[in-house]
């Protein structure tokens, strides 16, 4: 595995929605994958919150597009569900990464049935948060983006997580 990092989720107002460690597997095609295991790193959120389904969850941060995605999976392994967050490009922070997120969400379960969810939730916050014209235009290009993604099996809906997360959770080395 690589050495540990954290990956800060921010809001548009620059305040911490969560810091989470994870470790980095790689970065690819613009997009930086990193690996949280319930068992080994500590997720610290701003709102209270259940507590987190034991897993694993491999996090495609968008480092040149407006999402990330958080796939989910189970101690076994199985695929649970995935989460678009529509935001700005990741970047590299210190020791981690940072992203904004723009509230748009596209919610991926199982047979890959999906929906947009947060949309009110979105006008709310881009009108008390002054979000630019920009932001907004970019959490619109990220939840199409998704949208296309999962419907055309795209990267990275085309298997390549499940595959992915066998490697890295399964005991075998990352990709470098």
């Amino acid at each position: 595995m690589q050495s540990p990092i954290v990956i800060r989720k921010l809001k548009f107002d620059g305040s911490v929605r969560y810091e989470w460690e994870g470790e980095l597997i790689e970065e690819l095609d613009g997009w930086a994958i990193v690996l949280h295991d319930t068992s080994r790193h500590q997720k610290h959120d701003s709102k209270p919150s259940p507590n987190l389904e034991p897993g694993v969850g491999l996090h495609y941060l968008g480092l040149d597009s407006p999402l990330t995605v958080l796939f989910w999976f189970d101690p076994s392994l199985t695929f649970c569900d995935a989460k678009c967050d529509a935001s700005l490009p990741a970047s590299h922070s210190g020791n981690g990464f940072d992203f904004v997120d723009l509230d748009l969400d596209v919610i991926v379960l199982p047979g890959l049935q999906h929906y947009v969810r947060d949309q009110e939730g979105f006008a709310e916050r881009s009108t008390s948060m002054g979000y630019s014209e920009s932001a907004r235009r970019a959490a619109h290009a990220g939840i199409l983006r998704a949208l296309r993604a999962v419907r055309r099996r795209q990267f990275p809906f085309d298997g390549s997580p499940e595959r992915l997360i066998r490697e890295v959770a399964g005991g075998k080395p990352g990709r470098k």
